[in-house]
């Protein structure tokens, strides 16, 4: 006879009630934009019952704050697995922002971002709450820059030149949406690894995914959402 599975404890069906409604947020927000997701929207599409949001949430900007934090930190890993996929190659530069295009700017969670940093020009609670996760997300980029590259000469800075790739692949997901042919932005995008290149290189031998940053063991927003 086969052993039944072990029941969850409170605890494990508490962290899959908040994922659940974490991701239904994330679909809402890529779908509906920040404005048409409302409660109601995130408990149909998470179906769940009316009060769930309230018992794990003290508020709709609660659980924003919860699904945006938990956002930037699936976006870190799918970075880190989009690069772990690439094999060796004489590009490797041109190879991981391509691949960080692809695979990252190009997903839900990039969508769902654009849509909460566009709606905080004119909220100013979802701007505060963006103001910390902004912060997180620059630390987040310095971590990984530092995994993955190393300068070509002293005075160039990694940290810096990466934040200013993520901007850039960044504005340019805006306008996915109206661009019909995607080859357009991995021609600019192999042009600008052309300009990096004469600054850094990837880190020889390096390809497993970055470090934990060392603030994941906190959580960024919860003590600034009233």
């Amino acid at each position: 006879m086969s052993t039944p599975a072990p029941r969850r404890t409170q605890a494990e069906r508490s962290a899959q009630m908040r994922q659940r409604l974490m991701e239904a947020t994330l679909d809402c927000l890529e779908q509906e934009g920040y404005a048409g997701t409302t409660v109601s929207r995130i408990v149909d599409r998470a179906q769940v019952s009316r009060g769930a949001p309230v018992h794990h949430f003290p508020s709709k900007a609660a659980l924003i704050a919860a699904a945006a934090e938990w956002l930037i930190r699936q976006l870190y890993i799918q970075l880190g697995q989009a690069i772990l996929e690439l094999p060796e190659s004489d590009h490797r530069l041109e190879d991981i922002i391509l691949r960080c295009w692809r695979k990252v700017f190009g997903r839900r969670e990039n969508v769902a971002m654009l849509e909460l940093m566009l709606a905080s020009r004119h909220d100013p609670e979802l701007a505060d709450m963006m103001r910390n996760l902004w912060t997180a997300g620059y630390n987040t980029i310095k971590v990984a820059a530092d995994h993955y590259f190393e300068p070509l000469h002293p005075e160039d800075n990694v940290r810096h030149l990466m934040t200013l790739t993520q901007w850039l692949l960044r504005g340019m997901s805006l306008d996915l949406h109206l661009v019909h042919d995607p080859q357009i932005f991995e021609h600019f995008i192999v042009l600008w690894t052309r300009l990096l290149a004469t600054q850094l290189r990837p880190r020889p031998g390096v390809s497993g995914p970055p470090p934990r940053p060392a603030q994941w063991d906190t959580s960024v927003t919860a003590i600034h959402i009233k």
